[in-house]
């Protein structure tokens, strides 16, 4: 039973994140901006470690660009909910949660 679920979790992944969209993020003094690109969004969520994972509304800006932003600090763990999905785009830096997913890393300094 417990491998039967493995496979379709593991595709599962892969098409949450084959369908992400674009995103980067640029230092702006002691604060952070993250921007999400992505044309079929509705809802952009920004989820980080930095404070415990609260939920903060990303704003949709010109050309589907979702910005959201937060205080630089040290580094810590983030991902997206776009549209009621946890969504993982493409990263430089990854690291495993508690659950058995991924969740991108900003790293100061970068």
């Amino acid at each position: 039973m417990k491998n039967s679920l493995l496979i379709p979790l593991i595709l599962l992944a892969f098409l949450v994140s084959a369908c992400a969209g674009k995103h980067y993020s640029r230092l702006q003094g002691d604060e952070v901006a993250f921007y999400y690109k992505d044309k079929e969004a509705q809802e952009v969520l920004f989820a980080s470690s930095h404070d415990n994972y609260k939920l903060l509304a990303a704003r949709e800006g010109k050309n589907h660009l979702w910005e959201v932003t937060v205080p630089a600090g040290e580094g810590f763990a983030y991902f997206y909910v776009v549209d009621g999905v946890i969504t993982l785009p493409d990263c430089p830096y990854t690291e495993n949660d508690d659950f058995g997913a991924k969740n991108c890393l900003y790293v100061a300094d970068m």
